[in-house]
């Protein structure tokens, strides 16, 4: 078994457990995970002066370069918007103002216009390294991003799956036990110290509910999106996104 942990990284800690007989080799593909976080964070850190996603200045209707991975990124990004009924916008404004000259220029009619990849990061990161992982023949591991993010593969040395306790924040009781196998957790949430956070691009306004969503899908991308538009979507509103989506398990917990 190996434990490696990054303190900071895309703005929370960043803990894995990977099993596997051989330490040597585990220890030779940590560095290979870090760097692919470390350059994940270098695109799409808007608040690191140096990232891709804070140089981009769409702030005329001239389009401007992006790189491959980021031009697809976009491409996925806009793909989640449409499924999500516009609630998943990395704009926080209106999405379709970006326009896609190709997969390596974009403008937007509309300018100035900044982009948040804070509700996709993690999950784009975690599927990254589920990746690497496969590739590396690692069947079981362990991977919890901030407590927010949690990716369970295979399965646990002692057990037939990785088992992840949700708290209620106020009281510590456990509102639910998660049994995970291939698939990632993904939490939101709003309490008394981390609230008004997510905001709904449809209206403008910010989400002040004393609650918590989950999401479990087998895509840690899918369930990264969804835990953020559960906060803000309605009844009606998750019916007909979850129809986009396969195999998803969405919970909201009042607080």
């Amino acid at each position: 078994m190996f434990h490696g942990f990054i303190p900071h990284v895309m703005g929370t800690r960043f803990d894995m457990l990977m099993i596997h007989p051989n330490r040597e080799y585990l220890n030779k593909l940590w560095p290979v995970i870090t760097n692919e976080l470390e350059r994940l964070e270098r695109m799409l850190n808007r608040f690191d002066p140096k990232s891709e996603a804070a140089q981009l200045k769409l702030s005329s209707q001239t389009p401007v370069p992006v790189s491959p991975e980021f031009g697809t990124i976009l491409q996925l990004c806009r793909s989640y918007y449409e499924k999500t009924f516009h609630l998943f916008d990395i704009t926080l404004k209106d999405f379709s103002l970006i326009q896609f000259h190709d997969n390596r220029h974009i403008s937007t009619a509309y300018p100035p216009l900044s982009l948040d990849f804070g509700g996709f990061a993690k999950g784009y990161a975690l599927k990254k390294i589920q990746e690497i992982l496969l590739q590396g023949n690692i069947r079981d591991a362990f991977i919890d991003f901030g407590n927010s993010s949690i990716m369970g593969i295979g399965r646990h040395p002692y057990g037939d799956c990785w088992k992840v306790s949700l708290l209620n924040p106020y009281s510590q009781q456990s509102l639910n036990e998660f049994s995970l196998a291939d698939n990632t957790l993904s939490t939101s949430e709003n309490t008394m110290q981390y609230t008004g956070h997510i905001i709904n691009p449809l209206t403008g306004t910010y989400n002040n509910q004393k609650k918590i969503t989950t999401i479990i899908s087998s895509d840690p991308l899918d369930a990264e999106v969804l835990s953020t538009v559960w906060m803000i979507a309605d009844n009606n509103q998750r019916k007909q996104i979850s129809t986009h989506f396969k195999n998803i398990q969405g919970n909201i917990y009042t607080l």
